[in-house]
């Protein structure tokens, strides 16, 4: 075996794998200044004294990393209406193309493959599952197989399954239902090689169960360094972790804002020896003079009329709001950009500017997506599809490679461009005798839809 082979996209080699002192155990506390820790006492406000982010989520002290405290990212994704759709919608995008099989399977047997995918859901388990991932860090899918539930610590063998024996997909996110076994994989030739040897998968009915990882489709979230990931069992970074800091500063932004809008017109009240009454008056002058104002404001509200004594003046100053906009468009696209997401899709806006129409984003988008299927979903579906179609057909065909259509959708002037250059490609084949007239007849019904 050569050493220079070349492992498969989106594994770990030996090296960066989880060491057995560490894999399997609680997180540790970090220690030494390489490692950027964030505080939010539970005493911390803003300095207009607006409640900050992390204390509108319970006032609870927190320090490490984000990805590490599993209850404050619940409370985000359920309250947080942006941390929700950062985390969503790539996860929805990466499926909503969902693949395309290779030309050599017959339209029927795809017809029978889709049919099953439907009956379990599968496409949305596996969004599910990348949901999770990107939330928590990590989360796994089960490949449940008929009549295998006591070999589960067993490698998968294909040659066994018949039609009927696949029943779905069971889905746990790292901190509500698996967790990886200290052993890794050292077989060179395994796909799975570096990564860890079994799953232990939490169920309501059957308790914990012991699984090999040739069953199991195993998601992480944002890659970390090698110690880092040694400090989260193997599995990756929470997506919102890095854009917390954006994330916050966005809400507080949006919550003064909201609070400027009802102070649209600050309302003075002079009110003689005010501040000495205030300053060394007893209790009972001060609630005396609160007891006033409040009868006068309740005056004022229901007669629009204001007393007042005869030394005293009331004044109203309108709130200009020249330049918030400008500042509140800043802090969106700092968290669009921090996000990855373009801000005409993260906020369902319009772009702004002269000639803007957002292409440019949604095409960059678009292309984070590609990677994100390539990395993420490709091995997924490369170690799903031949249990699918042997528990479907019978046969697993020599070519099951699946293909990512572009997520982008042509306007009409660019498909009649597309659909007259496949033609033309077809015919050219057709006449140099590289297909016969029934294939190019079937791949013109394609190219039509």
């Amino acid at each position: 075996m050569s050493a220079k082979k070349r492992k498969p996209a989106g594994r770990r080699d030996r090296k960066s794998g989880i060491g057995a002192e560490t894999a399997g155990r609680g997180r540790k506390p970090r220690s030494g200044g390489s490692v950027k820790e964030r505080v939010f006492p539970a005493d911390r406000t803003a300095a207009d004294g607006a409640p900050s982010l992390a204390e509108s989520l319970g006032g609870e002290l927190y320090t490490g990393s984000l990805t590490g405290n599993a209850a404050l990212l619940t409370h985000l994704y359920r309250t947080n209406w942006l941390a929700k759709r950062i985390i969503d919608m790539p996860s929805e995008d990466m499926t909503r193309g969902w693949y395309t099989l290779p030309p050599c399977v017959p339209p029927e047997d795809a017809e029978a493959l889709a049919r099953l995918e439907a009956r379990h859901g599968i496409r949305r388990e596996l969004t599910d599952a990348i949901r999770w991932a990107r939330l928590y860090g990590g989360a796994c899918a089960l490949m449940v197989i008929r009549g295998q539930e006591e070999r589960l610590q067993e490698p998968l063998d294909l040659d066994a399954l018949a039609p009927g024996d696949f029943q779905g997909l069971l889905v746990r996110d790292r901190v509500s239902g698996v967790t990886p076994s200290p052993e890794m994989e050292e077989d060179l030739d395994d796909p799975d090689f570096g990564c860890p040897r079994f799953y232990d998968f939490d169920t309501e009915e059957l308790g914990r169960l012991r699984v090999h990882h040739s069953r199991v489709l195993r998601f992480t979230g944002r890659d970390l360094p090698r110690r880092e990931e040694l400090m989260e069992n193997g599995w990756g970074a929470s997506e919102l972790e890095h854009i917390l800091e954006e994330l916050e500063k966005r809400t507080a932004t949006s919550r003064n804002i909201a609070r400027l809008v009802f102070q649209a017109n600050v309302t003075t009240l002079k009110i003689s020896d005010f501040g000495e009454v205030l300053a060394m008056g007893t209790e009972r002058q001060k609630r005396q003079v609160l007891a006033s104002v409040a009868e006068q404001n309740r005056l004022r509200d229901s007669f629009g009329l204001q007393l007042l004594s005869a030394g005293d003046s009331y004044e109203n100053h309108p709130y200009a709001f020249a330049g918030l906009s400008q500042v509140y468009e800043a802090f969106m696209m700092d968290m669009a950009g921090a996000a990855g997401i373009p801000a005409t899709r993260l906020f369902g806006r319009s772009p702004q500017g002269m000639n803007a129409t957002g292409e440019a984003d949604l095409e960059h988008y678009y292309e984070l997506i590609d990677q994100m299927r390539e990395r993420h979903l490709r091995p997924a579906l490369e170690k799903l599809l031949p249990v699918m179609a042997l528990c479907c057909w019978g046969t697993l065909p020599e070519d099951l490679t699946p293909a990512f259509p572009s997520l982008r959708t042509p306007d009409p002037r660019e498909e009649a461009e597309m659909q007259a250059k496949q033609t033309d490609t077809l015919i050219r084949a057709l006449e140099a005798g590289l297909l016969t007239p029934a294939e190019a007849r079937e791949r013109m019904e394609r190219i039509m839809g």
